[in-house]
């Protein structure tokens, strides 16, 4: 909100779809999505009211714009190329990344979050979408490729739903430090990919690679 109006201030042009995402994420995290009104959105990012229409359609498709918004955001900072000399020291590097990008962008991440959690199908989508490809990410990082077997599928959307919950109460509560939470989610995925491949030795996983991801005492202390 201050970047809009900071750029409308000094006369630069502005890409008014970006303003109308950028108003909207910050009133939906806010209030709820029925005390948000449309015209609230136009006047607050000082654009026509009938640019919502031109680009979103309607209400609803400047709210799913405002979360996809948010979940491509983080997917950026995870397409990022890894940094570290070993896998254990490039899976932290990425975690303590995306930590730092929700700790920067707490009310966004709880609201993309929190409305993936409740019965609108399509942001649902949105957030299992997200989530899935970090999932995809991290296995092929194990030489594993889509499908994956059963075992390791409902381990490793376990590891995320246990990854976010983390995070949320992280945020909430902030009695812990970044260090000690990014050391907590990498020896749980650890501990899951372990498991996975005791119960299924034939998920595609060599245990010696899982065994690479797990932290040293070095990189446990930060």
């Amino acid at each position: 909100m201050v970047a809009v109006e900071q750029s409308r201030a000094t006369g630069e042009r502005t890409d008014r779809r970006a303003d109308l995402i950028a108003v909207a994420r910050e009133l939906f995290t806010a209030r709820p999505y029925d005390e948000v009104t449309t015209t609230e959105i136009a006047q607050r990012a000082g654009v026509a009211y009938g640019l919502i229409a031109h680009h979103f359609n309607n209400k609803r498709g400047l709210y799913l714009a405002s979360v996809n918004s948010v979940a491509e955001c983080l997917r950026a900072v995870h397409d990022a190329p890894p940094v570290g000399d070993t896998p254990a020291e490039m899976l932290r590097e990425q975690i303590v990344r995306h930590i730092a990008f929700v700790e920067e962008n707490p009310e966004g991440y709880l609201a993309l979050m929190h409305g993936g959690s409740g019965s609108d199908p399509q942001v649902r989508a949105i957030i299992e979408d997200f989530r899935w490809s970090a999932v995809t990410r991290l296995m092929r990082a194990l030489g594993v490729r889509e499908p994956f077997r059963p075992i390791l599928r409902t381990a490793m959307g376990g590891w995320v739903g246990y990854f976010t919950d983390s995070l949320i109460d992280y945020l909430q509560r902030s009695d812990i430090k970044r260090d000690e939470l990014a050391t907590l989610v990498i020896q749980m995925l650890v501990g899951t990919l372990r498991t996975a491949c005791v119960i299924d030795p034939d998920t595609g996983i060599a245990t010696e690679l899982v065994e690479q991801f797990a932290p040293t005492s070095r990189s446990s202390t930060g």
